[in-house]
């Protein structure tokens, strides 16, 4: 069922086309369902977006070149990890390649150019070396695919974010590595585009079911003002140009030997304890334990948070014992997305300090041996998501935006937004 209050247009329905034929109705409802995602990305004022793919053959790569040929903006582009590439390396199938229109500003490595026989004018070489040679920034003559492989730390993302800004880029699309959300960090993007496909679960209603846990994970509410007072930890806004990837010491109690500390302890009275651990890994029993002997009422982990320690929690903590876990943002967690539910089934609420912004999901029914239904697979993940985040199939032109939606069928074209 549908959630109230919203619309859902599809391209699949026959409709007005500029040239009355099949071709040109299907090319209409693709427009129309593009039209949605370009506007919404052409009004929101973030400057640098990740797209991030929960699966192989989520269609990051079809969201990235549509935006880049539909939203009127010199765009930087550049990737965590590797993108553009002709061959799935885990299929074996041709895949769509990264085209990027004429002045686009690329970060990509020398070893990628050469594969990728692109000839773009190198306006800046960045201080970064990967596997496949120096970081280069290279601006693009148009009409020539181009394979995207980036630096691979968080702290040099940002800084290739900063260049390419620099260099006078007025939107950057950061490509994300495949499971890996470091890209959408606050400190290093404004906000990400979600994509999920049909090939993220091993069933229909699975693929569903971790698109909604995934959703839930990336969208966790922020910890209110009085707590982060507690544990004397300040957020960190947008990109703020205080943030630091490479170490800069979080705000708050000494840890161990005077450092950062990585676990810091409230109890209901507000008095403040940095646990004394150098890390959460490993140690969730004993964390545990100190949880139960301190009288803890909200824990902060300035790390990763892993499976196994939220394992542990769950087993170790008594039934009903209520704890308020704080961590840094979403992309901490290193952990299946359905446990985030399993936590608070558990009683345990998990809180963010930076909140990540989701500017849409966009779904793509591709799976093998045989795509799922466009429509029924897109309507599945809009019931999922709700009124919380517009969904988007640029392909099949289907288009779902809380409080109203372009109407497919009656669209000829897309024009480039401002």
């Amino acid at each position: 069922m549908m959630a109230l209050g919203t619309e859902t247009r599809t391209g699949g329905e026959t409709g007005t086309a500029c040239n009355g034929d099949a071709g040109s109705v299907a090319a209409a409802a693709r427009s129309a369902g593009d039209a949605g995602l370009f506007g919404l990305f052409a009004e929101d004022p973030a400057r640098a977006v990740a797209i991030i793919g929960l699966v192989k053959n989520a269609g990051k790569t079809t969201v990235a070149n549509a935006i880049l040929t539909h939203v009127r903006r010199r765009f930087g582009l550049t990737s965590l990890g590797l993108d553009g590439e002709r061959t799935d390396h885990l299929t074996g199938l041709a895949k769509p390649r990264i085209v990027p229109p004429e002045g686009t500003l690329v970060a990509t490595t020398t070893g990628s150019l050469d594969r990728s026989r692109c000839c773009m004018e190198i306006v800046a070489e960045l201080p970064f070396r990967t596997a496949l040679g120096r970081v280069v920034v290279g601006r693009a003559t148009g009409g020539s695919p181009v394979e995207v492989s980036g630096p691979t730390t968080l702290a040099q993302v940002r800084a290739t974010v900063d260049a390419l800004i620099g260099l006078g880029a007025e939107r950057v699309l950061v490509d994300g590595a495949i499971n890996r959300l470091g890209s959408a960090s606050p400190r290093v993007t404004d906000g990400l585009i979600m994509a999920t496909g049909g090939m993220v679960g091993d069933s229909f209603d699975e693929a569903v079911q971790t698109t909604a846990d995934t959703f839930e994970m990336l969208t966790l509410p922020a910890a209110d003002e009085q707590t982060l007072r507690r544990l004397g930890v300040e957020r960190r806004g947008a990109r703020d140009a205080g943030s630091d990837l490479r170490g800069q010491p979080e705000p708050g109690a000494a840890g161990p030997e005077g450092g950062r500390p990585r676990l810091i302890s409230v109890d209901e009275r507000g008095r403040q304890r940095a646990l004394d651990v150098t890390t959460a890994i490993g140690e969730g029993v004993a964390v545990c334990r100190e949880i139960e002997r301190l009288g803890t009422r909200t824990l902060y982990c300035s790390g990763a948070l892993t499976q196994d320690f939220v394992d542990d929690m769950v087993r170790v903590l008594p039934p009903q014992r209520r704890l308020r876990l704080v961590v840094r943002d979403a992309t901490v967690l290193v952990l299946p997305a359905l446990w985030v539910s399993r936590l608070r089934r558990r009683g345990v609420d998990l809180r963010v300090v930076d909140p990540l912004r989701v500017l849409a999901v966009t779904a793509n029914p591709f799976r093998l041996p045989q795509p799922l239904n466009p429509t029924l697979f897109f309507n599945a993940v809009v019931e999922a998501i709700g009124d919380r985040a517009p969904v988007f199939d640029v392909v099949n032109g289907l288009d779902h935006r809380p409080g109203g939606a372009v109407d497919a069928r009656t669209t000829c074209s897309s024009e480039s937004l401002a």
